[in-house]
Order: structure tokens, then sequence, then C-alpha cells
């Protein structure tokens, strides 16, 4: 059986907005606009607020975001299932230009409550625990809040200007497609003709058993980013400026990177004691890539090897079977959460088909606490793919268990939002090493999860580093071909002596979404693994016992401080030591893989 015809096809969006491309939409952006304006009525009434009419209007306020999230959420969903379709554009375009007038709109209220005295705003502060954390998490960002008006104009200009230029690097990249030209021989289909590869479906190469194989996938992708790397890298650039004009000249943070730490509820300096212990474990990374070169018989690799596989791929089984084989992992865990994990599919909110046009890679959307959440998927059929279901269905868990808060608290912030995901993904490890009598098999599998590692904590890392440096040169006057220098020596930096890496990898960082979307998003997965294989840890450790405490962990979903959230098992985010214990549960499965 095929992954893809085992397959549905679309998801069901109907959950989300009941006829969203008919009715609903405009349905409900009517309903919104009527709750934006009555929220608005209560300004007049702020001079006798007290803590019963806080309440209220917060009341008011969850169920405007609640609606307004329904909306984007269906529009970008929408948009993802096919990014070329320009009616969903312009449905996405209207339903952010209507969250940047309904924060207009109702944006007088957060500025009046960061603007309050300590002890005032204590004593209006309603009882219910969410309320509370929201609107401490608003005081928390009084120093970089800026007059009525001028947040106005930001939240204005993002629909053109930030947001905008996102949504046009997605256009852009979503139509590439790519030939695989191995051995001077361009492949092709059964039609005879040469045959078009989306992204998701190339990549797969980059595992492929056939070093050929890996060479041409990568050097047909990196072809393609870097033929048009300069209008990506300009985008890029206008993107940083955009950035760095809001955050540091208008809100006066001190480097870019300050704002999303702030908006994480973490300080500055617990994100640089992560990145210099990754960085500090380079070397764990550089000697396994040396390791794994010896095994497959290469003196060095390249970093066309890197995801090189030590067996054939055995073909998958199918979609099915490897959402059967996750969901298994995940009940041996616990049934609850294999429970929560396995709705997501039986409400038909998966999109699992690689699709010309659709967006690649993969994610969860969590729409509302009152909405069972969507995985957006790219299955084709690798072992990739069976860990790619843990991982989301790991977000989709988290979700749920969060799903008792307000809609204004249920989502993990940025660091905590891999906690469940990435320890999905070591559920689904565990059984597979389990289950599996093979030591060359065994060998296999440890050496994906190893290489899994490098990828979410070591690249991760090194992208936010890159950042750091990219933004900075920007603001210097860097052009793109100074951006490549800057992000060629980041991956020599990386990889030392272990890895050579050719020149046309200067190209990779346009290809890499997420620093468009979500400038400095990725130290989260680096933040995320380390916490995750830490957890892990603990659990083999503890067994069952360990399960009610983890649960609780991820009920808080973003309604405490990561801090707060983590105290639940004694993690203190400011310590090398912490960090430094999920490098040495690497360095374990390393020795592991030595030993067999």
């Amino acid at each position: 059986m095929s992954p893809r015809a085992a397959a549905p096809t679309r998801w069901n969006l109907e959950d989300t907005l009941p006829n969203g491309m008919r009715e609903g939409f405009e349905r409900t952006k009517a309903e919104l606009k009527s709750e934006a304006k009555r929220f608005e009525g209560l300004r007049k009434r702020l001079p006798k607020f007290g803590e019963g009419d806080v309440d209220e209007a917060l009341k008011l306020y969850e169920r405007i975001y609640e609606k307004l999230d329904r909306l984007l959420s269906f529009g970008y969903m929408k948009f993802s299932e096919d990014t070329r379709d320009q009616k969903v554009k312009a449905l996405l375009d209207t339903a952010e230009e209507l969250r940047a007038d309904v924060d207009n709109a109702i944006l007088y209220f957060r500025l009046w409550w960061i603007g309050l005295p300590d002890e005032e705003a204590r004593s209006m502060t309603p009882s219910n625990g969410d309320f509370q954390y929201y609107l401490a998490s608003l005081r928390r960002m009084k120093p970089h809040t800026l007059e009525e008006r001028v947040e106005q104009a930001v939240n204005l200009k993002n629909t053109t200007g930030f947001s905008a230029w996102v949504h046009h690097y997605d256009q852009i990249t979503a139509g590439y497609t790519f030939r695989l030209k191995v051995r001077g021989r361009v492949v092709r289909g059964a039609d005879g003709k040469p045959k078009e590869h989306v992204r998701d479906e190339i990549s797969r190469f980059y595992s492929s058993p056939d070093g050929a194989q890996r060479e041409a996938a990568y050097r047909s992708v990196l072809a393609r980013f870097g033929a048009e790397g300069g209008v990506l890298g300009e985008v890029y650039r206008t993107i940083v400026r955009d950035y760095r004009n809001e955050y540091v000249k208008l809100r006066g943070y001190a480097t870019p990177i300050s704002a999303r730490n702030l908006e994480n509820d973490i300080p500055d300096e617990s994100v640089e004691t992560l990145l210099s212990v990754c960085r500090k474990n380079a070397k764990l990374f550089q000697d396994f890539f040396a390791l794994k070169a010896e095994m497959l018989g290469i003196r060095r690799l390249t970093r066309f090897d890197l995801y090189a596989p030590l067996l054939k791929e055995k073909k998958r089984a199918g979609y099915q079977e490897d959402v059967k084989l996750a969901m298994d992992a995940f009940r041996e865990f616990d049934g609850g959460f294999a429970g929560l994990a396995q709705r997501v599919f039986d409400e038909g909110h998966v999109d699992p088909e690689p699709r010309k046009g659709k967006e690649t890679g993969a994610y969860c959307m969590s729409v509302t606490p009152r909405v069972v959440p969507y995985l957006l998927l790219n299955y084709s059929g690798r072992v990739r793919d069976a860990y790619t279901i843990a991982h989301e269905s790991g977000h989709a868990v988290h979700s749920q268990l969060a799903s008792a808060h307000s809609v204004l608290t249920f989502q993990p912030p940025l660091v905590l939002a891999e906690t469940a995901s990435v320890f999905g993904e070591m559920l689904l490890y565990g059984k597979m090493m389990r289950d599996e009598d093979d030591p060359e098999v065994k060998k296999a599998v440890l050496l994906d999860r190893i290489s899994s590692a490098y990828a979410t904590i070591g690249r991760q890392a090194y992208f936010v580093i890159f950042e750091a440096d990219a933004h900075r040169a920007v603001s210097e006057g860097a052009t793109v071909a100074d951006l490549c220098s800057i992000y060629l020596k980041n991956l020599r930096e990386q990889f030392g002596a272990s890895v050579m890496v050719p020149e046309e990898f200067q190209w990779e960082w346009v290809s890499i979404p997420h620093m468009y979307h979500t400038p400095f998003y990725c130290y989260a997965y680096a933040f995320g693994n380390l916490l995750s294989l830490s957890l892990y840890g603990l659990y083999t450790g503890e067994g069952k016992r360990f399960v009610p405490a983890y649960k609780k962990l991820l009920s808080y979903g973003g309604s405490a401080s990561p801090g707060t959230v983590l105290k639940e098992v004694d993690v203190d985010i400011n310590s090398r030591r912490f960090w430094q214990g999920g490098f040495d549960q690497v360095g374990r499965m390393v020795d592991e893989l030595k030993r067999l």
C-alpha cells in the first residue's frame, strides 16, 4: 500500500470555522467587529473600573480573541493547503487586516493596564489564575510599550510590512519544484518526462544510502534557492531591518533577540547560557560525525553525507501503519496520552499528503482550547516521517492537556513548545529499540536518533547564532553576499575538521523558513530537545511514577512562567549543569553506538 493511497488528502476544517469559505468567515467577521465595538465602549468606564469590571472585560476579550484565532487559523491552514490559491491568499490577508483592526480597537485596554500604578493594578487583578498571569505578562512589557497611536500604526504597518514579506517568501518558495540529476542522468517519471519533486519529496534523498543521490538532492535544492538567493536574501534583509526598527529603535530592547526572550518570559542570560553550552558541545557532534564516517567506511564526511543511513532504509508499510506505530508508543507511556493523540486522527484533523504548492514541512495548529488541534504533514514514507507523526502528535497532546486554560494562556511559550513533541519522538525511539532484535538495525535506529539530536539541538542553536550575527551585520550595512560569508563561517565552526562543507551551502540559510517567519525561534528547539532528553532520562529511571508529574507540567500550557512550570521537575534553566545534562544524554547514546 503506498503512503499516499493510505492517507486522506485534506483535513476537515469545519471544526475551526463551519462553512468557512462561505458564510462562516463573513458571519464570524461581523460578530468580531460587533464585539470589538462593544469592547471599545468600555473605554469611558475605565476611571471607575474595579476588579469585577476587569474580570468582565477580560471575558469579552477572550471571546473576541477566540473568534479571531479561529479566523486566522482557518485562513492560514487553507493557505497551507495551496499557497498558490489567490482567493485563499486574499482571505488570509483579510483575516490579518482584521486582526490589526481588532487589536487597534481594544489596544487602549492593554495600555491602560500596563500604565496603572502597581498597587492599583494589584487591587483590580481578578482571582482567575489565567487572567492573573496574562495581566502580569502585559505589565512585563511596560518598558517596551509605545503610545497608543504608535502601537496602532505598528499593527497596521505589519499587515503590509513584516507579515506581507513573510507571505511573499512562502509564495515564492512553496512553488519550487526540483529535478534530481544522479550521475549525469535526470530521474524521470513513468511518463518519461523529468520528474518534478516538491521539497519534502526531494529531501527524503538526504538520507538515501546512495551517496550520489544525497549529493544530487542537496545540489538541486541549493541551486534552486541559490538561483533566487539574491531576491530571497533581500526579503530577509528587509525583514531583519523591519524587526530592528520596531524592537530595538522603537521599543528599546537591548538586542533583537531580547524581544523574543521577554516574550518567552525568560531572561537574556538563560538564553546566552543555553547557546554557550551548545557551542561548547559542538565537539560532541564533531566526534560523532567522525565516528559515523568510520562506520560508513568514508575517510571524512561531506555536508552531503550528514544524514546518510547505516542500512538501506526499508520501505515503510504506509501512513496508517506509521500512525499506529506512534500511537502504540504513546500508549505504552500512558493510555490517556495516546487517546488525546489518536483523537486528532479520528476527527479528520490531519493533512498528510505532499503536493505541489502545499506548505513544506510539518506543524501542529492549536486553534483554541475548544478545538481539537490540526496537523499538517508531508508524508513520503521515510522513517523520519514516523518520527514527524510522533512529534506533531506530541504538540497536539500538549495543547489538549492545557485546554482547561483560557485562550489567552493555553498556548505554551516557545521555549516549552517543543517539550511534548520531542518527548513523543523519544517514546517512539524507545519502542523501536525495544522491539528490535537485530544489532545492525539497532545501530541504524541509534544513529538516526543522534543525527536527529544534532539537527534539533546543535544545528538549531547555530541557526540562532547566525541570526544574531546576521541581524547585527545588516544593521551595519551587510549585503546578501556578506550574509552568505557569515553563514559559511558559521557552518565551518559547527563541523570543524569532521565534515567538509562545499561552497554552495552558503545559500542554505535562505531556505530556512523559521528565520523569516519567527526570528530567533530556533533556540526553542535546542531548549525543548535538551529538556526532553533530560525528561526522558527521568522517565526511563522512574517508570510510570514519572507520568503524573509530566502530564501536570504539560497541563500548564502558557499559564505560568517557564521557570515556574519546570519546578515541577526540579529544572533550573539558568544552570549550565542542567543544559550539559542533555548533552550528556546524547553522549551516552554515542557510547552505546560505539558498543554496538
